[in-house]
């Protein structure tokens, strides 16, 4: 069910960012032509947003977001444990901060127009976080190693 969910959150997130790339080539081409069709940056931004939070959350189920690695490499491996569960309890806190002003943020705006937008903002967070707390639960009871190491082997 989860590999069904991941994939199905892997296509919507390719979908948003095709969009985006047609919205933009149809304002670019009509406003080019002299003819410039306003939505089509408004579905841009829309279909962006969408796309930006649903790879974040791909990202971080992949552990695959950068990370700057140049003073945590120096630490022995149990200390880079030890800061990979700090960082994702960091996550979390700042997720759960994200879900409540981002519904906030949407729940302020009654029309139909700009709270699509805001509205990833607390989607995306909670699809974070439910992955954050997923990692951070695993790492802890064993059933996934925490360390800040790289998708490809990389000691970080």
């Amino acid at each position: 069910m989860a590999h069904l969910f991941f994939k199905l959150e892997e296509r919507l997130a390719m979908t948003f960012f095709a969009a985006t790339s047609v919205f933009v080539l149809i304002g670019a081409v009509t406003r080019t032509a002299g003819f410039p069709v306003i939505w089509a940056v408004d579905l841009a931004q829309l279909s962006f947003a969408w796309a930006c939070v649903l790879g974040a959350d791909l990202a971080l189920k992949k552990n695959t977001h950068i990370e700057i690695d140049i003073v945590i490499r120096k630490f022995p491996r149990q200390v880079r444990k030890a800061l990979a569960v700090v960082w994702l309890v960091a996550i979390v806190f700042f997720l759960c901060f994200l879900v409540w002003y981002g519904t906030k943020l949407t729940l302020q705006d009654v029309g139909i127009s700009y709270s699509w937008v805001t509205g990833c903002i607390p989607v995306g967070a909670l699809l974070m976080l439910l992955t954050a707390v997923t990692r951070l639960w695993r790492g802890l009871t064993g059933r996934e190693v925490l360390s800040l190491e790289g998708h490809d082997g990389t000691v970080i």
